[in-house]
């Protein structure tokens, strides 16, 4: 065999693959060590400071940290399509200009500040309030920096804070200004509304079928039938489990006994607490409960609830409130306590078998059946590895079965309705067509003690319903859609009626329509709930007398500019008060994006929009 290899070895065709081999490494593999690595590539040049792939990969890396915390589920792809790359190399941009900015005007600032700032960190304090060391050292350690990095990092930081605030601070808004923005903005428009119903235009004669034919195929997408498919689910809920299990008066006596310990042990007590969304509300029901002695029961009157809570105590609470909860005395009512969840009263209390009985007796039912869930879900999972028909397995284990032969992702099977029984609706049509017909789940957990396996049994193509199926509801539309074209006819004469002068009560009493005087719109925040408010840049251009027809559900309105309210400055106290903070917030940022764009010149900035595209698709 060996000597077979040495002489396949020496033909040309082995060589000439050796060479290609040896072509290619050099291409893509060690290619690097002559060309340089590929994560030191820059991206973009500010002046004398480069920006490599590696930093902007980094801060990019970052930026989606943070963005994760609002929408968990962002991936890295959606992110950079959403524009996140572009986002962190506009930061890093701009952090090296102003950076260069304070080496040319010599801004730094020293330790002694950097110390000063991180002493006032609480999570840098000990119990005593002093700064503590070791804090600080674990906080580096995490960081993955050096404190020599670290404060390097802050003094620049630092140094850029106090540059920016110079710009943006003592924004002072001149009156004169928002005396006229106040004149343009608070003009309020109120206009003349006349409303048409479409139906009110008179009945339409009725269509051959040549007509419905042609209406049907012009709209075939409203008469085209969605995507469904035929599924089979497996069911396995907690719930129904709990309902079969015995719990014995001694097992329940045992959990009180083992709660009563527990509380013993570690200081807890056991409360009873409601939530309020205002102080005042909670002063009055604090009141009423140290009246009478009890919090549920004050509470009950007031249309509140309290909620219990057996192991209360200084670390097992809300911060906030639990020190306050925890030094609560046997049936003391609280003070209002605030916390972000709004304004918290809490009375402590005894543990008391009979309160307790039930709901631990229903906890004792629950732990009981979410072991033999686990149990089950075990091997039902071993099943599905092993491939067997999930009818099969839902009769060998006694499990639910669900079957839907028709249902679309929106969960609506063909003519519209529900399905008689779709249990967690979102995940299982998520499972159901995000796989091929045939195709089985895995295991779906809906983290409330429902257990879910969704087969795909069937794939029925979108398709355009028969026009035999539907020509009676093709009739209505095509009368409806008839209705609507001569009531646009209609609405544009009416139109046209006011802009020449016509007054508007002139078609006061006419079938079909009604008339009103809109509520004033303004520049400012002024609407009608009535008139879409996507409708407001085009009614704040409309010039004194003119008319436009706004397409309704039904229904065509005209809206004619009937007064123009001019406001005077001086008694418009809410209205320049609103301008004013509105500049207030925009004039700094305007500062900013001006000195930015000053620096743009003193430090020219040059991005390689190849490379950047190349990372936007790709990634670092």
């Amino acid at each position: 065999m060996l000597q077979s290899m040495r002489q396949l070895a020496q033909t040309w065709v082995v060589k000439g693959l050796m060479m290609f081999l040896v072509l290619s490494f050099g291409i893509w593999g060690i290619g690097d060590m002559f060309r340089g690595n590929p994560l030191e590539r820059t991206v973009a040049s500010v002046g004398s400071i480069d920006i490599d792939v590696q930093a902007l990969d980094h801060e990019f890396e970052q930026s989606l940290a943070e963005a994760r915390q609002s929408l968990p589920d962002l991936t890295d792809q959606q992110a950079r399509q959403l524009g996140l790359m572009d986002k962190a190399l506009n930061a890093m941009v701009e952090r090296a200009l102003i950076d260069q900015d304070l080496t040319r005007l010599g801004v730094t600032v020293g330790d002694r500040t950097v110390l000063d700032e991180m002493a006032a960190l609480p999570q840098l304090r000990d119990k005593d309030g002093g700064f503590n060391k070791d804090l600080f050292r674990a906080m580096l350690y995490k960081s993955g920096l050096s404190e020599k990095e670290f404060f390097a990092t802050e003094r620049q930081r630092l140094a850029r804070q106090q540059l920016v605030g110079a710009l943006t601070g003592n924004a002072q808004v001149p009156q004169t200004m928002v005396d006229w923005l106040d004149r343009a903005r608070g003009q309020q428009r109120i206009f003349d509304v006349v409303t048409l119903k479409n139906a009110s235009v008179g009945a339409v004669a009725p269509p051959s079928d040549k007509d419905l034919q042609t209406f049907y195929q012009q709209n075939i997408g409203t008469y085209t039938a969605p995507e469904y498919r035929a599924i089979t689910m497996v069911r396995l809920a907690t719930a129904d489990l709990a309902k079969s299990i015995t719990v014995t008066d001694a097992d329940v006596k045992r959990a009180f006994a083992k709660r009563q310990a527990v509380q013993e042990e570690t200081g807890q007590r056991s409360i009873v607490q409601v939530v309020v969304p205002d102080e005042a509300k909670a002063k009055a029901l604090a009141t009423a409960a140290r009246k009478s002695g009890n919090l549920p029961e004050a509470a009950r009157k007031m249309g509140l609830t309290a909620v219990p809570f057996d192991m209360a105590g200084a670390k097992a609470a809300i911060p906030g409130v639990a020190k306050a909860v925890a030094a609560l005395k046997e049936n003391e009512v609280s003070a209002p306590l605030h916390s972000n969840f709004g304004w918290h009263v809490a009375q402590a209390r005894a543990l008391d078998f009979d309160s307790m009985k039930e709901r631990l007796r229903e906890e004792l039912k629950r732990d009981k059946a979410i072991d033999q869930a686990t149990t089950i879900v075990n091997k039902l999972d071993d099943q599905l590895a092993a491939g067997h028909d999930l009818d099969d397995i839902a009769e060998g284990m006694g499990l639910r079965l669900i079957k839907i032969p028709a249902v679309d992702a929106k969960g609506k099977v063909p003519g519209g309705g529900a399905p008689p029984e779709l249990p967690d609706a979102a995940q299982v049509l998520k499972a159901a067509f995000g796989q091929d017909a045939g195709q089985t789940s895995p295991i779906l957990d809906d983290h409330n003690g429902n257990y879910t396996v969704v087969q795909t049994d069937k794939v029925i193509p979108s398709a355009p319903i028969p026009f035999d199926q539907i020509k009676a509801r093709v009739a209505t539309d095509w009368q409806a859609a008839q209705q609507t074209t001569r009531a646009k006819a209609e609405a544009g004469k009416i139109a046209d009626a006011l802009q020449a002068g016509k007054p508007v009560l002139a078609f006061a009493g006419q079938s079909g329509i009604a008339i009103r005087l809109s509520q004033p719109i303004s520049m400012l925040g002024d609407d009608d709930p009535g008139i879409p408010q996507v409708l407001a840049p085009q009614l704040l251009k409309m010039k004194k007398g003119a008319a436009v027809v706004v397409p309704m559900d039904g229904r065509q309105m005209i809206l004619h500019l009937a007064k123009l309210v001019d406001v005077d400055p001086a008694t418009d106290a809410a209205g320049k008060s609103k301008i004013s903070e509105d500049l207030a917030n925009k004039i700094p940022n305007d500062r900013i994006a001006e000195y930015l764009e000053y620096l743009r010149i003193l430090f020219p900035v040059s991005i390689d929009r190849s490379r950047l595209a190349n990372l936007r698709q790709q990634g670092g």
